[in-house]
Order: structure tokens, then sequence, then C-alpha cells
């Protein structure tokens, strides 16, 4: 979540003050201040949209003295950057004796886009063509008192409005608040048969009956099929309220409201692919309404003195989803053969739930210009929703089961859910200076996750452990003492877990602008019903910073990790399947159904050796020139035959920044990134009880091995110059990606399918490729000091190649899908606005 910031522009935004007319320090300081509280909202997310990303005033310009009158070059940040050029002081008219205040207006009219055809371009955007309040601002403030108030907003009226206000008085109180809108536009194309979009029920147009209908009488209804638009709209409102009643205390408290409201795409199954039957099936892709509500209250108080800083806080989140279900019709047929009928399925949705915290942070000044800080918090996580049974049918299943017995309340072994996870964080650190150039850190973390959560599937009205499966079209999974069955999961598995961490780090100073240092880090991670009761992980760390030359900084850094752990148990959870039930009896003759691979290790689990490099340089190429470049290497081997078997990332980063006045800026970069997966498995093909790779059932002809190579560009070049009376802003950005899946196995048997023909051994899908260029110019043409013509253009252009989605239609074997496909577009944005400022 980003927060909001005070930034080094927001310096240059305090009015001009004169000796003469105000004078006092008080009164300097009170402008600073309201400075900061016009620039930040407080609490939440900063608001803004596409139009003005940061939500600030548009209409002011920058200084035409950079920060400093005086100073012939522009100023640098310690490690050597250039400062972004600051914004001309604000200046504020006089309303009366005591207030004065200022104001601003960005108005005019978008020629934006309005076709159906590039819904992704609208995402998160609103470019609707027509007139638009793009944004306003009003402040004043009281130098006698320090009250203030200032008013913004911008996007007035559309999808992506939003506004903010703050109000107090400096140095006393404070009270924020904003509101802001963001459209999540998913797809308008996509295509679907059923009614009731939007609500908790899908039921298929007339003409088809449910659980009933031939392939050929689906196709025919798809004729009349519609496009529902997909998406959800998100509204966030928030109020926060700080008071400081003495320099070292401040009390807070704010509270948002979020909704979420809209459709996006879901699943829906009946039976798996390649069941035989023409009409039988299958997959169907659903639509799932989305009505989200949080709340949220945040509370607590903060003291420091010149030894001591304490902060206490409360946090409290509450979820309710008022689509609590979604039932939907069965387009196709069951099983052939046989005379049930499924008719309907059903999810169960996201439940209600809550979320408290209580926070304490503490820290103390220590001779050695040392530190002790310490962190202690509590959590937890509840929700206790009404559960539903596993169907929603009635008859018998083709496997012998009445569901009667199965589709009510009755049949739970308890009505809700009754889920709780409890999590206690502490944390210790200790920091000392006992010499000059010598830092010494010490850190302790214990983290306890308690997870309080049952459920036994175990029906009352039959005496039975079960569950219907996707409704009855896949019969259901019954226990019964004595017959021979395979196992199947019966209860809920509480995952917890407990981790311990020690660091310990020193910084050394070699010289006035060299530094080294030295990072231990030692994880001890226990969690409970995994393959491993314990993991230990040790990470080393060296690092290097250099400013010896005048014109760079240097930073380096190499970390070697490598994790082991207790004995891997490749099936913990034989405690919550029914093979663990007196009077389970295997269904194969060699022993019980195998949970998975002997030698399949999870990547979180499994041994690890880890290598990381950084390198970061700065160059000062000239007083008015910078360039940074930074590369980021990681290299992942998990030492495992089947599971993932490694993963690298190399990325790097390249920018120039050109700065020869005030007036003028250039810009470049470009950024790289190569991520690199392998891993491997074998096919559950066979049945039998032998869990090792090479027998009957994980046999090494239908082993497979996939490679993943994703590599992202980014380019990125910026213009700006002032040339009175015109101001000009171009920004251009090119972003492109591509994605290699190769694989190899050592037959057909590998495949889920093995009937899909003899390409098994080195092959590779088709590549995935993304392509987006963004290119947005801006001029200003300042007709007085007060009012100025605004001209924006944006062009976007996006093209996505993604072999998933070839050939895709409606109706394919027995699967219907959405038939929601990426689109590809090119699209221009105008825009004609009139920027007025009252100051």
């Amino acid at each position: 979540m980003r927060q909001a910031c005070f930034s080094i522009d927001d310096a240059a935004m305090l009015p001009v003050i004169g000796a003469g007319r105000f004078g006092s320090r008080r009164t300097a300081l009170l402008i600073a201040s309201l400075a900061f509280a016009s620039s930040a909202t407080g609490i939440g997310n900063p608001p803004g949209n596409n139009l003005n990303p940061t939500g600030t005033d548009i209409t002011r310009t920058k200084s035409s003295q950079g920060l400093s009158a005086l100073k012939e070059h522009p100023s640098r940040t310690p490690s050597g950057l250039l400062y972004n050029s600051p914004y001309a002081p604000l200046s504020y008219k006089k309303l009366n004796e005591d207030w004065q205040y200022r104001g601003s207006l960005d108005f005019g009219y978008l020629f934006g886009s309005d076709r159906r055809s590039s819904s992704k371009f609208n995402d998160y955007s609103d470019w609707r063509t027509g007139p638009l309040l793009n944004y306003f601002s009003l402040s004043g403030w009281q130098e006698r008192e320090g009250y203030f108030l200032d008013a913004q907003g911008g996007g007035v009226g559309r999808d992506d409005q939003y506004y903010q206000l703050s109000t107090g008085q400096l140095g006393t109180f404070r009270i924020n608040g904003f509101f802001n809108q963001t459209p999540h536009t998913y797809t308008d194309n996509a295509l679907t048969l059923f009614q009731g979009i939007g609500s908790e029920n899908l039921t298929l147009p007339s003409g088809l009956v449910p659980g009933s209908n031939s392939r050929e009488q689906i196709r025919q209804a798809l004729a009349s099929a519609y496009n529902p638009d997909l998406g959800i709209n998100r509204e966030e409102s928030r109020i926060g309220f700080n008071y400081t009643p003495t320099l070292g205390m401040k009390f807070f408290a704010d509270f948002s409201h979020e909704t979420r409201d809209g459709r996006r795409a879901f699943g829906g199954s009946f039976l798996p692919p390649f069941y035989a039957g023409p009409n039988s099936g299958g997959m169907v892709e659903t639509i799932e309404p989305i009505d989200y509500t949080t709340n949220e209250i945040r509370s607590g108080f903060s003291y420091a003195d010149a030894d001591l800083e304490l902060n206490m806080s409360y946090t409290g989140s509450f979820f309710a989803n008022d689509k609590g279900q979604l039932t939907f019709d069965n387009p196709f047929t069951n099983l052939p053969g046989t005379d049930f009928i499924t008719e309907r399925g059903r999810f169960d949705l996201y439940p209600d739930n809550t979320f408290h915290q209580v926070k304490t942070d503490l820290a103390y000044r220590l001779p050695l210009r040392g530190q002790l800080t310490s962190t202690l918090s509590w959590s937890r996580m509840y929700q206790d929703d009404d559960l539903l049974p596993s169907t929603i049918n009635s008859g018998r299943t083709f496997t012998g089961i009445d569901m009667d017995q199965w589709n009510s309340a009755a049949s739970l072994s308890q009505k809700t859910a009754n889920a709780e996870i409890t999590n206690w964080l502490f944390q210790l650190g200790l920091q000392l200076a006992p010499w000059d150039p010598l830092t010494l850190k010490a850190k302790f973390r214990y983290y306890n996750e308690a997870n309080d959560t049952d459920y036994t599937a175990f029906n009352p009205l039959t005496r039975q452990y079960g569950l219907i499966l996707e409704d009855g079209s896949q019969g259901g999974e019954v226990f019964r003492p004595a017959s021979p069955q395979s196992p199947f999961h019966y209860r809920s598995i509480p995952f917890s877990q407990e981790v311990m961490d020690w660091f310990l780090d020193t910084d050394y100073r070699l010289s006035y602008k060299t530094t080294a240092g030295f990072s231990y880090h030692f994880e001890q991670h226990d969690p409970s019903y995994r393959e491993r009761d314990s993991t230990d992980e040790n990470h080393f760390k060296i690092h290097l910073s250099n400013r010896s030359l005048s014109w760079t900084t240097l930073r380096l850094s190499y970390e070697y990790a490598v994790r082991d752990g207790s004995d891997y148990n490749y099936n913990p959870y034989v405690p919550f399947y029914t093979a663990s039930l007196p009077g389970f009896r295997s269904s194969l003759p060699d022993g019980v159904t195998p949970h998975t691979l002997t030698d399949l290790r999870k990547y979180d689990l499994s041994d690890r050796y880890q290598n990381q490099v950084k390198a970061q340089a700065n160059f000062l190429l000239r007083d008015d020139l910078d360039l940074l470049a930074s590369v980021n290497w990681t290299d992942n081997d998990y030492d495992v035959r089947y599971g993932l078997q490694n993963a690298r990332t190399l990325s790097a980063n390249l920018e120039g920044n050109y700065q020869p006045s005030s007036r003028l800026n250039a810009y470049a970069f470009y950024s790289f990134q190569k991520q690199e997966s392998q891993l491997s498995n074998i096919n559950d093909i066979g049945f039998s009880a032998d869990p090792n790779a090479g027998g009957s059932r994980f046999p090494y002809a239908a082993a497979w091995q996939e490679s993943v190579d994703d590599i992202n560009h980014l380019i990125g070049l910026g213009f700006r110059y002032q040339f009175n009376p015109f101001d000009i802003d171009i920004r251009y950005s090119y972003n492109w990606a591509d994605t290699h899946v190769d694989y190899d196995a050592a037959s057909n048997q590998a495949f889920a399918n093995p009937d899909v023909g003899n390409q098994a051994t080195n092959n590779s899908f088709p590549v995935i490729n993304f392509d987006r260029h963004i290119l947005e110019t801006n001029l200003r043409w300042n007709l007085h000091k007060d009012i100025s013509m605004r001209f924006y253009h944006r062009y976007e252009h996006n093209t996505i190649q993604d072999w998933h989605y070839d050939g895709l239609t409606p109706l394919i074997g027995n699967h219907l899908f959405l038939n929601a496909i990426p689109e590809n577009y090119g699209e221009h944005v105008f825009g004609v606005f009139v920027q007025y400022r009252v100051q």
C-alpha cells in the first residue's frame, strides 16, 4: 500500500514570506506544517487517477530558480543523485485580517475512448469523451491561531473520481478525509448463456433444460447469447483524526469504508475432461457476483521524550460478502448410461470475517549511542460463516448415494465454520556504537501462528464420514468400514507454524568514505502438519559502500544462504484421511494408495542453496548529468530430483538524468529482468501402493520436466522544457515481455491425456508475448500568471499473443467457455483544458 509522503518538492510549496509583512519564525513554521498537511492524506492511499497519478496540484509550474537562487549548479542527494526541480513557491491571497487563501482549477473537454473494442484501455481509468473537471483545490490558513483548511479533488463525476479534505489547527489537531473510486475492467467481450448475471443464481435460457441438453442444443442457444461487462468498481472513503495535546504525545483514530461491486469470470465443473460421451460434461465457466464491504478501524497513541518512544495501536477489519454463494444450472448431461441427472452446481463464496490486531512498539535510548527497540503484536482472524451441504441436488447418484440424505444442513457435523487463527509476534533489537567507526546491531524475532480450525466431514443422518463430489456428478466419497476403497480427505488440516529469527549485523567505517559490513541471519521454522517438522536456514552477507571517487558512489553486496531440516515425510496427512479410521480396507492388494511421489519435494521446505549478488553505482558524469546502474542476481538451487529444481532471477537497471537548468530536464531508463525455473515430476498412472520413483504407480516412462523462461524489458524516456510562455512535458514508455515454456517427457504417459499424439520429447509451447507503448504529452501555454491553457494527448498501444486463446470458441467438446479473449488495441485520447489559479 502506498503511503502519503513528504517529498523535497513539498518544501517549495511554502508561500513567499517577507520579513516586513510577517517576519516571524512561528509564521514560517506554520506555513511549513500547512504545506505538509496539504500534500499528504495522512491515512490510506493518496488520491489520484491516470490523468493525475499523484493527486497533487497540476496547475503549478516548476521553479525557474531551482532549489537555490545562489547555486549555479543543481543540488544533489547525499548519494550523489540530482534532486528533482522543485515547484515554484505558493502564494496566498488575503481574505481578511486573519485568513489567507488560494485555489486552482483544471477543467476542459476530453476526447476519449468509448469503443467497446478496448475495454482494457479503460482499466483503472475513465477516458470517456465529455466535459471534465480534472482537478480543483481550495486551501486557507490563519496565521494567528494556526487553523487551516485544504480541499482538493479530480475526475469529478467520473468512475475514477477522487476527493480529499484536511482541516485542523497546526500542532494541535488535524482531521483528514478522502474518497476515491477506481474501475477495474476485466473484459466486455465475454459470451454467456446464463441469465441472472450478478446474482447468486445463474439459470439457463428458455429452451434449455438443466442437466439434459445435447451439444447441438447448446450450440443453437449460443446464437442468442449476450456479452456481459465483467469488472469491479471500488469505492473507498476514509476519515482520520489526530490530536497532539503535548509536544511528545499524539492520539489518532481513523475509519475506512470500502465497497467492491461487480462481477468476474469464475469456474464451474461437473465432470473432468476426457470422460467418454458426446454430451456428458463438463467444464463450465461461470460469472461470480462481487458485493464486498470492508470496514476498518484504527486507533492508538504515541509518546516520545528525549530517551523513550512508545507507540500503541489497535486495528480492526470487518469484511462482509453480500453474495454468499453461487448456484448455476448444468448445461450438459451426466455420464452416459445412467439415469441420474445433475441439474445444478453450487459454490460457497468468500465468507464474512473479522481481523483484530493490538500492537506495541518501544524504543529506548542507551549509552554508547545505542538504542533498544521492541515490538509486541497480537492478532486474531475469525470467521463463522454458515456452512453449506456438499450438494444442492436430490436423487441417487450413479454410485448409489441417496443425496436427499446429504443436501440439508442436518447432514453437517457442525452448522458454522468456527474458524480462527491467532498470531503472536515479538521482536527485540539492540544497536550500539561502542567505537566511532563501528556499529553493532542484533535482533531477535519470534512469530507464532496458531490455527484453531477443525471440521470433520461426518453426516449425522447416515452416521457416515464422507461428502458428495461436484454436486453428485462424480458420485461421492463415503467411508464404509471393511469395504475396499481408496482413502479420501475427511478432516480439515489446521496448518500452523512457529518461526524464530536471530540477526547480527556489523558495519565498520574503513575510511571517511568507505564502509564495510557483515551480517548473519538464522531462521528456525517449525510448521505443524507439514512434510518437515522443522527447517533451519542460515544467511551470510557481506557488503561494501565506497564514495572515495568524487564522480561515483559504489555499493556491493553478496549473500549466501543454505536451508536444510529434519527428515522429509512425503505424507504427513494420514490422520486427516480415512486410511486412519478403524475398519479401513484398501482397494489395493499391496497397501494404501500413496498420497504422492516419495521423492517429490515442496519448494518451501526442501533443501536450498541460494546465492545473491547486488551491485549499484551512481556516476556523476557532469554537474548536470548523472547515471545510475544496478544489477541484481539471485540463484536458488533446490537440490531435488522431483519438484522445483532451480529458480534464477537476473535484473538490471540503467537510468540517466540530465538537468542543465531548472527549465530543462531529460531522462531515460532501461530495465531488464529474466526469470528462469525448472521443475520435474512423474505422472501418477498405475494402480499400486508403491510411492517410489520407477515403481508401477510412478514409472520412469511417465516422467516429465518443464522449464519456464520469462524475459521483461522496459524503456522509458522523458523530456520537460520551459520556454516562456510554454511548458512542454513528454513521456514515453515501452514494455515488452516474452514467456517461453519448454517441456520434455519420457513418453506420452506423462500427459494427463495420453492420446494427444506423439509430442513428448524436446517440445515447447508457442511464445507468449506482451507488448505495450504509452506516449503522453502535456503542452501548457501560460497566458497570464493566473491563467493557462493545457493541451493533452495520450496514445496507448497494446498487443498480446497467448497460445492459450488460439482457436478458443464458446463451446469446445463438452466444455463451455466465456470466450473472453485478450484484446489488442491502439487508442488516442486528446484533451483541452483551462487552468486557473487564485493566489
